[in-house]
């Protein structure tokens, strides 16, 4: 039996189905227990910590001893650090059912998005540069104080392709937040807007590297 072209249509719609969901991070931003009391003269633990910060992978870029402040940054995967959620995505067509399940945080993702508009595949990278300023305080003659402040910048690289005629577009945008708060990036068509935290993950990291 012969089915006409709209007939046909709306038999392969019927069987298309698409989801994406995305969870916001669950806990609040990391605690900015940012500080850390060394019970040694600041000169001595000013002594001690260059070497150490450079045996890390953090890279030293500045150093002001008379002020007490040394600049470091990092460059590379964010989803130790920072929290952004997680992302869905459930696709079924004629080649089955698909779903991507991701922590939104995570350096390189490549999934599939299906809407009324057809099927995409989505290829995104996320990149973290956490740039962190250490102050070195004397509290006294004996004790120190060291404070490590972060200014977190968060890059995204998006290109979608569409399966109808397989010609990418890319874009890319970035956020900024400072340690102990959030960012989010502008929202998506459907309202969604991926928001990252800062876990305090990377001030604990680099204080404990300083004694």
């Amino acid at each position: 039996m012969k089915k006409s072209a709209p007939l046909l249509a709306l038999l392969v719609l019927a069987g298309c189905a698409g989801k994406l969901d995305y969870v916001r991070p669950s806990a609040p931003p990391g605690s900015a227990n940012n500080t850390k009391i060394i019970d040694k003269p600041r000169e001595a633990v000013w002594n001690s910590s260059v070497p150490e910060l450079g045996k890390q992978f953090f890279v030293i870029n500045n150093l002001d001893k008379s002020s007490g402040l040394i600049n470091v940054s990092y460059n590379g995967a964010p989803e130790k650090y920072i929290d952004c959620g997680r992302v869905t995505s459930y696709v079924k067509n004629a080649r089955g059912e698909r779903t991507y399940d991701f922590a939104g945080a995570s350096a390189q993702q490549q999934y599939e998005v299906m809407d009324g508009n057809g099927l995409f595949y989505i290829n995104r990278r996320l990149s973290l540069e956490g740039r962190v300023n250490l102050i070195f305080e004397e509290v006294t003659p004996n004790q120190t104080r060291v404070t490590a402040n972060t200014r977190y910048v968060v890059q995204r690289q998006v290109t979608v392709t569409a399966a109808a005629n397989n010609i990418p577009q890319s874009g890319s945008d970035s956020i900024s937040f400072n340690s102990g708060s959030s960012g989010a990036f502008a929202p998506n068509k459907n309202g969604q807007a991926t928001e990252c935290v800062a876990t305090g993950a990377l001030e604990r990291e680099i204080l404990s590297a300083i004694k």
